[in-house]
């Protein structure tokens, strides 16, 4: 199948994916005709009914939190009278449940579900807080369905949540959502560092706001004006002189592998493609773009350099090294020589836990480093030192400390 085909088919199928996710409503009974009223699935709601059944105590319960049908939309199909426990326990309102996926639960109170009221807590929404009941369910079905249509960033006020898909992700029409065509699409108008409207959440939009936060704080500056006694605003005042610019920050947190790396290079790609746009005309652009290249330049060395190789992700934000997998791989074989890491040295090395295999990827990613290394400035002798170090630090591994 040839390659623009492939992506009129993948255009095709994700605008009507994207068209029945975003068209759904309430369920109707297919007996009566009436809307079947929809409810959030609580795990903790169970009936526990062996004693080697594993259901979550509260919502705190790490448990809680792996069910696959948690806040999935669910219906009651009829309530349970006089349904017990393993323990012989009676409930309060039990009843048998049916979640979309088809599958059959016992609950203990049926009261406790909180149910479906307007299509967005169908089908999500850009922004959770324009939801019309904000609740724990609300939020995490919102985020579900919206990452099930690829829109793997929802909005909640000024800030962005991110889930990272661990694949690359398209807009509905088949385009790259990093392409540089989005870059300009998120960065064409000029709102004030408010929202930009009609926008999708995205990082670029986060990006955009904080940038046009800070242009804009050498301009607000200048006119302000504050002679009242309290501490804080005087020391505000005295900090933003006029002409002074307003620092601004985008804090991004979440778990290992979460995606904050690599949420940090697309922002700082975003802000060296729109300044440079900016700047284009300006007499020193040419030493802006250099500064640009090398301060993206620098985002692979830290990579290469100072990040872990972890169960979830190569880059891991932590003080380990997997450089001397791209060097073993991607160096030519001069260079090995030189550095006394031949196949065979190198398969015995104990950091190597006794051998390697040789993958393309790693190889272009030596080659990256060597550009990386050349753009911030580093010789070929100095690149050699590099390498040298660390070959050092491989070699150092196979001494025994007795």
């Amino acid at each position: 199948m040839g390659k623009n085909h492939q992506s009129q088919k993948r255009k095709s199928s994700k605008h009507k994916a994207n068209g029945n996710a975003k068209t759904r409503t309430q369920a109707v009974d297919v007996v009566t005709g009436k809307a079947t009223v929809e409810y959030f699935f609580d795990p903790c709601l169970l009936i526990k009914g062996k004693r080697t059944d594993k259901i979550p105590v509260d919502h705190e319960d790490p448990l809680f939190f792996a069910s696959k049908h948690l806040f999935m939309p669910c219906t009651i199909i009829k309530p349970l009278e006089g349904e017990k426990d393993h323990a012989g326990n009676t409930h309060t309102a039990p009843a048998l449940v049916k979640t979309t996926d088809g599958t059959l639960h016992k609950i203990t109170d049926s009261s406790k579900l909180i149910a479906l009221v307007s299509p967005d807590d169908y089908v999500g929404c850009d922004d959770v807080l324009h939801l019309p009941q904000i609740s724990e369910g609300s939020l995490l079905h919102t985020i579900r369905t919206r990452f099930q249509r690829d829109e793997i960033y929802t909005s909640a006020g000024p800030i962005l949540i991110s889930v990272n898909p661990y694949r690359a992700t398209f807009t509905v029409e088949g385009d790259d959502i990093y392409a540089e065509e989005q870059m300009l699409l998120y960065q064409s108008s000029h709102h004030h560092g408010s929202f930009l409207p009609n926008k999708p959440p995205h990082l670029f939009l986060t990006a955009n706001r904080a940038y046009s936060a800070l242009i804009e704080s050498v301009h607000a500056s200048q006119t302000l004006q504050y002679t009242g006694e309290d501490p804080v605003l005087v020391q505000e005042h005295h900090l933003h002189a006029p002409g002074t610019v307003r620092n601004q920050s985008i804090i991004i947190s979440g778990e290992s592998g979460a995606g904050k790396t690599e949420a940090t290079k697309i922002i700082m790609k975003f802000l060296a493609r729109i300044t440079r746009r900016k700047q284009a005309s300006l007499p020193q652009s040419t030493s802006i773009d250099h500064l640009e290249d090398q301060v993206l330049s620098s985002n692979p060395l830290l990579e290469a350099f100072g990040n872990a190789q972890t169960l979830r992700n190569d880059n891991s934000s932590r003080f380990g090294k997997f450089i001397h997998i791209f060097l073993l791989s991607g160096a030519n074989p001069e260079l090995l020589h030189e550095l006394g890491l031949d196949a065979e040295e190198a398969n015995s090395l104990s950091y190597l836990g006794g051998g390697f295999t040789k993958t393309k990827h790693d190889a272009v990613a030596f080659q990256e480093t060597i550009h990386c290394l050349t753009s911030i400035g580093l010789s070929e002798d100095e690149q050699r030192h590099v390498f040298g170090m660390v070959a050092a630090v491989l070699h150092f591994g196979q001494c025994a400390i007795q």
